[in-house]
């Protein structure tokens, strides 16, 4: 009997990015497609100016597969993503994916999704994000993953994963809109997901890579990204946990980041090696980060 076909919706929220969206959409659509699946592609735009119209119909006009177009005109990221699950139901798909609009798949990133999927018969498959300094080839770039195939990821990100729909009906998640503009919505998604019993692997093959520009490569931004990611570790611990937990836990973390950061940063005075500067400056970051979020003082970075 020949295998029932599954519906696989790709998806990307984009917002006032139109040269990194035709990107990131012409690679889609070269992508090696499983023959037991019927790929489409879902972009909701978060602009209601419509600013990635023109980039979307470039894109997808030589594309084999079918290829939607939507705005929501609600700003904030979780409001993007829960249109994307909206539309892909919509659409009645098995499985969805998720590609940030500033990234580009591997040729066979969605057939390394499948196969994971199906040998662990898995829920959620995440993938790696692969920095791309230059316009290097895609198909030749290393895979740097901490993990191997199988593992279970501590989080998922939103940034390279597929998952069953059944997460979005059976279990009626979706993406908490009180995070729209901080962030960290797709850990509180996938944690969730992990909470009521869905098997969750790692891929390492399913790769996907993250176009970096000029301005993220400085130290102030590598400080801003721990700074504000650390204010939405404590967000989350704080839905969890009663007020004494969260301040022990991570009271003790930001005394341990603060000792870690002067040693790298001794070892940088004493070496001049920059890599250990950047590990200094990651854990400053993060330990302010900690403290911030105790306070309740939230730094809305996607507003």
């Amino acid at each position: 009997m020949a295998e029932e076909k599954k519906i696989i919706a790709v998806c990307v929220a984009t917002f006032k990015r139109p040269e990194l969206l035709n990107n990131c959409l012409s690679a889609i659509g070269q992508i090696t497609i499983p023959g037991y699946c019927i790929p489409l592609i879902i972009v909701v735009d978060n602009d209601s100016e419509k600013s990635g119209r023109a980039s979307f119909k470039k894109a997808t006009k030589n594309i084999e597969f079918e290829s939607y177009y939507y705005v929501e005109p609600n700003r904030g990221i979780s409001s993007a993503r829960n249109r994307l699950l909206k539309e892909s139901l919509n659409h009645h798909a098995d499985f969805i994916g998720f590609i940030d609009d500033d990234e580009f798949p591997h040729s066979d990133w969605l057939m390394q999704h499948m196969q994971t999927s199906k040998k662990y018969n898995a829920d959620v498959v995440a993938g790696p994000v692969v920095p791309v300094f230059s316009n290097q080839p895609i198909n030749k770039m290393p895979n740097n993953s901490k993990l191997n195939t199988g593992d279970t990821p501590r989080h998922v990100a939103a940034g390279n994963v597929l998952f069953r729909s059944k997460l979005a009906t059976d279990n009626n998640l979706c993406f908490n809109t009180a995070y729209n503009f901080t962030g960290g919505e797709d850990f509180h998604f996938f944690d969730r997901s992990y909470s009521l019993g869905n098997v969750h692997v790692w891929s390492a093959e399913a790769i996907i890579y993250e176009t970096i520009p000029e301005e993220r490569r400085t130290k102030k931004y590598l400080f801003f990204r721990h700074f504000t990611g650390a204010i939405n570790n404590v967000l989350q611990y704080k839905t969890n946990n009663n007020t004494f937990s969260v301040w022990f836990h991570f009271i003790i973390k930001i005394i341990g980041k603060i000792f870690s950061a002067l040693v790298s940063a001794i070892i940088f005075l004493l070496t001049l090696n920059n890599s250990k500067l950047e590990k200094s400056i990651i854990k400053l970051a993060s330990a302010i980060g900690y403290l911030c979020g105790l306070l309740n003082i939230i730094v809305e970075r996607y507003r």
